[in-house]
């Protein structure tokens, strides 16, 4: 592996935990509005945070298949540590 592809799949798993780390964040956030009533908020919230995500997994994908592949791990990894985080924070 070179040292320019090797960079290339750590930049896009840095970029996709940075990418889930948000997207997840703002789920919790997204969850409390839809749960007090302010639906307006929450549903521009809820497009936004599709329409990025999907914007950047767009970006990736145009950068090939092991850019993509990298930042969807990346994202998956995020939202492991967050949901156990959760998890250990409601019991």
């Amino acid at each position: 592996m070179s040292v320019s592809l090797a960079a290339r799949i750590a930049v896009a798993v840095v970029a996709g935990l940075a990418l889930g780390a948000g997207f997840f964040s703002l789920l919790g956030l997204n969850v409390r509005l839809y749960g007090g009533r302010r639906w307006p908020v929450a549903m521009i919230l809820h497009l936004a945070r599709w329409a990025f995500l999907a914007t950047a997994l767009l970006v990736a994908a145009r950068a090939g298949a092991l850019p993509l592949l990298s930042m969807t791990v990346g994202i998956l990894i995020a939202r492991t540590v967050l949901v156990r985080r959760a998890g250990e924070g409601g019991s």
